[in-house]
């Protein structure tokens, strides 16, 4: 049998992570050997590094940029919703070997890993039917779409809806769409109140946390 192609999923979030693991287990020939939470170095040799911008303001570059220049990874590929021209455009350009549509079926983002194993570039913004496999992020659990879930975290974060808008890249009617959607699945009546409903999971607190001091030292030498 040939040797399965060795990935690493990056991700601040265990859970993001952790679901992603189980979206690509079926897949012999695909080996996740490395699961990075909160840390953009690698502790191993990969062919692929797979860099889910869940939580993220808008796209990372500073962490992309040091996946990228890590000599462990042959490829870097980005996993997001986020698919403005510019941006798109701007990470090729950078270096990364794929960027790749989130709501892919599973067997759909395996084949994208092989090509990008492989050595080709990889776009993908199709969208697919969601994988039947269990995939999850925080808050899957009540019924938020992954989209949902990533505006969850930018709400617990403090940020407005132009500023969600701004940060993932989508109108500022589509932010009201999602709010409404999590307010509802929530059960709750407030953005305040989904923030603190957010914030009781102690992982997602934690991360959370984490994110905000990471964006207030990036800001502070940003100005200095």
């Amino acid at each position: 049998m040939p040797t399965p192609i060795t990935v690493a999923l990056m991700n601040d979030f265990d859970i993001v992570v952790r679901g992603l693991a189980e979206m690509l287990a079926p897949f012999p020939d695909i080996a996740v050997v490395d699961t990075s939470v909160g840390d953009v170095h690698l502790d191993r040799h990969v062919q692929v590094a797979l860099y889910d911008t869940y939580g993220r303001h808008g796209m990372p570059w500073t962490e992309l940029d040091e996946v990228i220049a890590d000599a462990r990874a042959d490829h870097v590929a980005i996993f997001t919703f986020t698919f403005a021209d510019s941006v798109v455009a701007e990470a090729l350009r950078r270096g990364v070997s794929g960027y790749l549509w989130k709501g892919v079926m599973g067997r759909h983002l395996a084949e994208s890993i092989r090509r990008i194993a492989a050595g080709e570039i990889v776009v993908d913004e199709t969208t697919h039917t969601p994988a039947p496999t269990r995939q999850d992020w925080p808050f899957s659990s009540v019924g938020l779409s992954a989209r949902e879930s990533e505006v969850l975290a930018l709400i617990a974060e403090g940020l407005t809806n132009p500023a969600i808008a701004e940060a993932l890249y989508i109108s500022r009617e589509t932010v009201k769409s999602h709010v409404k959607q999590i307010l509802r699945k929530l059960e709750v009546t407030s953005r305040f109140a989904a923030a603190t409903m957010a914030m009781s999971d102690p992982s997602f607190a934690r991360q959370l946390r984490r994110l905000s001091r990471r964006n207030d030292a990036e800001e502070t030498n940003q100005g200095s």
